[in-house]
């Protein structure tokens, strides 16, 4: 490492590009940003361009590429409101959606919005044993940096693929029963009994609005959870986390 103080106008204002979503489709790349998102690309083999760090940094190996900089450019490249002690420049992981289709435990979520929903589902579809997730419709970006922060480095040990449609869902997937959640519909199964089918896609409606009709309509079951009488509904994460535990453990059981 050495110190370059300050590193240039143009190449912060190429970082800061990367806050944006527009930049970072256009050129393939995001921000990993803290210990356990950065050591996550590492461990993960993830390619990185560059690593900037401050100098209290605590990260057991650090590249000898990296660039130590003072707090406040740190500051101005980073998205996070306080400063953070490391921040990666690294390039997309390209999934082949054909690899996904031979998975078996599969979760899908609808038009979600909220960044830090689902990261927060991708580290309980990690700890949990789910084996990919797919985003449907309309959805926040992946590689948005809240999204990646809020998996706490485990953005990349479950793989995401996104789908459009109905039709490339059943394309690829045809062999896979769709599983419905929703609180108004019958033909109801147990999570107990869903974990001991061997191919399923399990859909989650979006935040607001939940599960489309479309999705509802492609579904063979429908799977339900029951809540005090008293409340409306859940947390969307929360939700997926205690289906995602449930189906986890009767696997386990089973």
């Amino acid at each position: 490492m050495h110190y370059v103080n300050p590193i240039s106008n143009s190449k912060i204002k190429e970082i800061q590009k990367l806050h944006q979503k527009k930049y970072r489709q256009e050129s393939g790349l995001f921000l990993a940003e803290g210990i356990k998102s950065v050591e996550e690309c590492l461990n993960e083999q993830i390619e990185i361009k560059e690593i900037y760090v401050t100098e209290n940094v605590k990260l057991k190996s650090i590249p000898n590429f990296a660039i130590v900089i003072p707090e406040n450019i740190m500051k101005k490249i980073s998205t996070t409101d306080s400063v953070c002690e490391i921040l990666a420049v690294a390039k997309k992981k390209i999934i082949n959606p054909a690899e996904i289709k031979k998975r078996n435990k599969l979760a899908l979520f609808e038009n979600i919005s909220d960044p830090g929903n689902l990261g927060t589902i991708l580290r309980s579809a990690s700890a949990f044993g789910i084996d990919a997730v797919i985003l449907f419709g309309n959805c926040v970006e992946l590689y948005s940096p809240k999204v990646i922060r809020s998996a706490v480095g485990n953005f990349f040990k479950t793989p995401v693929i996104l789908i459009h449609t109905i039709e490339e869902l059943n394309k690829l997937f045809p062999e896979h029963k769709k599983i419905s959640t929703a609180l108004s519909i019958k033909n109801n199964i147990s999570l107990k009994e869903l974990a001991i089918i061997n191919k399923y896609i399990i859909m989650f409606g979006a935040e607001a609005g939940g599960l489309s009709k479309d999705l509802i309509n492609i579904s063979c079951k429908n799977a339900r959870l029951d809540m005090a009488k008293n409340v409306e509904s859940l947390n969307l994460s929360v939700s997926a986390a205690i289906v995602f535990y449930e189906l986890f453990i009767n696997a386990k059981e089973g």
